[in-house]
């Protein structure tokens, strides 16, 4: 059996957190905390032994005992069914991608995934080192084009601008919770967002870093780096941790992650597929 878990319940899987990446996992931990967008399904709401956590528009935490048989019993129907309908109600979404703390949960998704092709890949985490952060960036505020201006995101800015209020409300719940609690700047031209770096999710004092980019012409030309630059001066005056998480294959995101300052800290494995 699979339930969803009250909101005011959530702190009842705090249990399941239980490697040091788990405790550590921004996104996670915003989604338990209640700050950001998403939903827990467990497999009782009294005693949790095991744990799926959705966060809304990025992926799929799996918690707790991969070997609990009565849940995994029902995992495939669930996946195929509740979860495929509240992620296209939600955000849109068409693939399950879970990331794993545990391998075992490998082997209990891959019996499961009813002949669906899947793909094994890995998240790669960044940590700020703010002693690189002079020598990283600082030649970057040379190329930003009279054509563009750096903005912060605002309510205001959120409310008019329907790209970055679509891609921000699938991680936060309104505009003006992101307002209350995140942080972000935006790259205009001609009146219009083209990019944007922003606080995707927020776990006390830690901030999880995310780059959109909606003009696919203004792709690499810097914009990504100017904007972290600022984002994170921000940040680092007002006291917040920074983190960066990217897909292993995603080389571009890489990159600017190591120019802004960031170092590599670890991987986690995540599982993938089409629902």
């Amino acid at each position: 059996m699979i339930v969803t878990l009250p909101k005011d319940s959530y702190e009842k899987i705090n249990k399941l957190l239980v490697s040091q990446y788990e405790k550590n996992e921004n996104v996670l931990n915003a989604i338990i905390s209640g700050m950001n967008r998403g939903i827990i399904y467990v497999d009782q709401v009294e005693e949790p032994r095991t744990a799926i956590v959705y966060a809304v528009g990025l992926e799929y935490f799996l918690l707790g005992d991969p070997e609990n048989e009565p849940f995994n019993r029902h995992l495939g129907h669930f996946i195929s069914t509740q979860l495929k309908q509240d992620s296209m109600d939600l955000c849109g979404g068409t693939w399950f991608i879970s990331r794993i703390f545990d391998e075992r949960w490998k082997e209990t998704v891959e019996k499961v995934v009813n002949g669906r092709s899947y793909f094994v890949d890995y998240s790669v985490y960044y940590e700020l080192d703010s002693i690189q952060i002079e020598k990283g960036v600082k030649h970057s505020l040379q190329i930003l084009e009279d054509e563009y201006s750096i903005v912060k995101i605002t309510e205001g800015l959120i409310h008019t601008h329907e790209n970055l209020r679509d891609e921000l409300t699938e991680y936060w719940s309104s505009a003006e919770t992101f307002n209350q609690y995140g942080l972000g700047y935006a790259v205009l031209s001609n009146e219009k967002v083209i990019s944007a770096c922003y606080s995707c999710c927020v776990n006390g004092d830690r901030h999880e870093v995310y780059v959109a980019t909606f003009d696919k012409k203004a792709r690499n030309n810097g914009l990504a780096t100017l904007l972290g630059q600022r984002y994170i001066d921000e940040c680092l005056e007002r006291g917040f941790s920074v983190y960066w998480t990217t897909d292993e294959s995603n080389e571009p995101s890489k990159r600017v992650a190591e120019k802004l300052g960031f170092n590599y800290s670890h991987r986690l494995m995540s599982f993938e597929f089409e629902f």
